[in-house]
């Protein structure tokens, strides 16, 4: 849509095409939307729940076209700016390090840093961070956590907070990035996110995090697509990995690590030598990793189903027209 006709007639409306494209995701798959390029997006969850590990994870991977966790497939590389308001030098440095096992080097796309005169509601600390972001012009901007940009303003109240929202916006329409909140519960978790009720009919895509142990449930609800089925991720060697009653299991999981390392997509011998598996032994493995929709086998290739998803929708593009 033309950025200058925003205004249409009812039948403009009617007549508009909505179709979604891999352009138009960010997370998830053109039938699948979990997060639209331009949304603000939240993650909420309790103090020690791993929402900055699980951010740094998420992220990094999006970074460089990485799934990270199966049910939020990823479809190209992004470029992402990680602000923190936390995090001392060193320990983001020790975080990287947890966060970037197994994610391709060099991870060139992933910027991330601390400045304190970032305030997300203060004239001053609004253009701080909009220099930043016009500096470093990435497609994904995570604030972590919230509540450390605020600071001095009441969160409870809806002109504080209205205020920071609506900088938000007007820098997701400005620079054209699309904005992940990651905040703090109140005391009653049923509630949500510490503070004024507003923030939660802002946002787009909820993330919440539930700690139960070393585990870590998942639970996500966008507000343009039907809600993902809920997962668990495990705290593993500082990081966080999905786990086999949430996730695939082993098998299947090594399969999906081959092909992302292969571009999305491989051959069946391919897959075989990389598991040393014989043929009889292969076919079975195959179809338990298909069966668990962890791949799809297409006559001899190989592939991610996000990946597979992508290549159909090439070829109904080229037989459309589009």
């Amino acid at each position: 849509m033309d950025i200058k006709n925003r205004f249409l007639t009812a039948e403009q409306w009617l007549s508009l095409s909505m179709d979604v494209d891999e352009s138009q995701v960010v997370i998830g798959s053109p039938s699948q939307c979990i997060i639209r390029p331009g949304t603000k997006n939240i993650i909420e969850a309790p103090e020690k729940a791993f929402k900055t590990t699980f951010m740094l994870r998420l992220t990094m991977g999006l970074s460089c076209g990485q799934t990270v966790f199966s049910l939020l497939p990823v479809l190209r590389p992004r470029r992402v700016l990680y602000v923190h308001g936390e995090l001392s030098p060193p320990e983001i440095q020790e975080r990287t390090h947890s966060a970037a096992q197994d994610l391709p080097r060099p991870l060139n796309n992933f910027y991330q840093g601390r400045d304190h005169r970032i305030h997300l509601g203060e004239k001053d600390g609004q253009q701080i961070l909009k220099n930043i972001v016009v500096g470093y012009e990435p497609e994904d901007l995570v604030i972590d956590p919230w509540q450390a940009f605020i600071t001095g303003f009441d969160e409870n109240e809806f002109k504080d907070v209205s205020r920071a929202t609506h900088f938000l916006d007007e820098l997701i329409e400005e620079c054209k990035v699309t904005v992940y909140l990651v905040t703090h519960l109140g005391k009653d978790h049923s509630r949500g996110t510490r503070g004024h009720s507003s923030l939660g009919g802002w946002r787009d895509t909820l993330i919440k995090l539930e700690r139960k142990k070393e585990l870590v449930e998942v639970k996500v609800d966008p507000r343009w697509a039907a809600p993902v089925e809920p997962f668990k991720l495990k705290f593993e060697n500082g990081t966080l990995r999905t786990t086999d009653e949430s996730g695939f299991k082993p098998q299947a999981d090594e399969i999906r690590k081959f092909l992302q390392s292969q571009g999305g997509e491989s051959t069946v011998g391919a897959v075989g030598a990389h598991l040393d598996l014989t043929s009889d032994s292969l076919r079975k493995a195959l179809k338990r990793a298909e069966e668990a929709k962890a791949i799809v086998v297409a006559g001899d290739a190989v592939r991610l189903p996000e990946f597979h998803e992508k290549i159909a929708g090439q070829v109904v593009a080229v037989f459309t027209g589009g």
